[in-house]
């Protein structure tokens, strides 16, 4: 077990009696959230982690950045989001090593190639920088991709990728040093509802008073809800990822391939880092690693990158993620139980995490929900207002998911 010492941001202070706020969960979403109402000086704010911040997805994602996405509803959030991983490094005094190398979302076949072209126009409409390749753009561009692979694609030219630990660090420690408590091996129990509304958390480590509670508990979000009465449609799934021995340059942008249900880029120390999902997910909260997971992610890569093979593995991890129906995260309130609001759902939550922690925060600080944050409430599962993406690399759950 990791001393708070050595844990970025972490306190090993006793709880403090009242908060103004708790958050549920001490990944990239919630210290994200937490330096956000910090910034907006709401109060003593304590977040609580199960384990050491960055423990779960945050930790084992595959820290690829866009927003040329295919609905108004996720280019708006993810738009706002990619133009504050611009500036991020500078905002939080720590090098998250965002690397604007661009990415591509490679299209296999002729009909992946005529959405693609209508969705440049929508992104286009939205201000987005980019540009709709041919065949051979895309060969120029990645010379190793195997040619019967590509048909086209589109480019992103100011999007492509950061680094998971160093983005949750420079978040941790910027939030500290507004004040905000980090506790990790704090595990939430419970939750006290009075009236309709949240008025405690029950913890591990002593009861917490507080009117405000966030769930960003990730792999961990439907059953933290549950012990506040609140049922999120949400289901778990195991995401598997590796990294292969450094090699010398040969892909420069980030890459999705929705052909083969891959994503991909080399990081500036040569590594090829990856994953790869199955056609139909399975539900499930383990984050043992599997052999039919690597196997799957060797045979898929060597088929978009043919040098790939014979190139050693150095690591092959798992991580969990919590999918909704429509692929799309929960950011609001929690219609049940007032002063609670959830920030769960998430699938592409590294991408997402700097606007969804801005504009959470100017919900839960003003009470108002920001227009962008409307389309993601809990309510559309109600209401059959789903969102539908169809530029998402990762299958639909649309039948496992009540």
């Amino acid at each position: 077990m990791l001393g708070p010492s050595v844990i970025p941001g972490a306190t090993s202070r006793e709880l403090a009696p009242a908060y103004d706020a708790v958050i549920v969960g001490g990944g990239l979403q919630g210290v994200a959230l937490a330096y956000e109402l910090a910034k907006r000086q709401f109060g003593r704010i304590a977040v609580l982690e199960a384990a050491y911040p960055g423990a779960g997805a945050s930790g084992r994602n595959g820290e690829m950045i866009r927003s040329a996405f295919a609905t108004d509803e996720w280019i708006g959030l993810f738009d706002d989001s990619l133009r504050r991983w611009q500036t991020l490094s500078a905002e939080l005094d720590f090098n998250v090593l965002f690397t604007r190398a661009g990415y591509l979302l490679l299209a296999s076949t002729d009909a992946a190639c005529e959405a693609g072209a209508r969705n440049v126009v929508l992104q286009r409409r939205h201000g987005l920088h980019v540009e709709l390749l041919g065949h051979d753009e895309v060969r120029a561009l990645c010379p190793e991709m195997s040619p019967e692979m590509v048909a086209g694609g589109i480019l992103q030219t100011d999007a492509g990728f950061a680094h998971h630990d160093a983005t949750l660090w420079a978040y941790a420690q910027a939030a500290a040093r507004r004040g905000v408590e980090i506790h990790p091996y704090t595990t939430v129990t419970g939750f006290g509802v009075a009236g309709d509304a949240v008025r405690s958390v029950a913890s591990s480590r002593g009861e917490i008073s507080t009117d405000v509670v966030v769930n960003a508990s990730g792999g961990q979000a439907r059953e933290i809800a549950l012990l506040a009465g609140v049922d999120v449609p949400i289901e778990t799934f195991r995401l598997e990822a590796m990294v292969t021995e450094p090699l010398a340059p040969f892909l420069r942008p980030a890459v999705s391939s929705p052909a083969i249900m891959g994503y991909c880029h080399q990081t500036t120390r040569g590594e090829f880092v990856g994953g790869t999902e199955p056609d139909v997910p399975t539900p499930s909260t383990s984050i043992k690693s599997t052999l039919d997971g690597a196997r799957d992610m060797a045979t898929k890569f060597v088929r978009l990158f043919p040098r790939l093979a014979g190139v050693r593995m150095m690591r092959h991890w798992s991580g969990v993620v919590t999918q909704t129906a429509d692929v799309a995260p929960i950011l609001g309130r929690a219609p049940e139980v007032d002063g609670f609001y959830l920030d769960c759902g998430w699938v592409y939550g590294f991408v997402g995490a700097p606007a969804a922690a801005a504009l959470m925060a100017e919900l839960i600080a003003t009470g108002s929900t920001p227009p962008t944050l409307e389309p993601f409430g809990v309510e559309r599962f109600s209401t059959g207002r789903l969102i539908r993406e169809t530029s998402l690399v990762v299958a639909s759950t649309d039948a496992g998911v009540t």
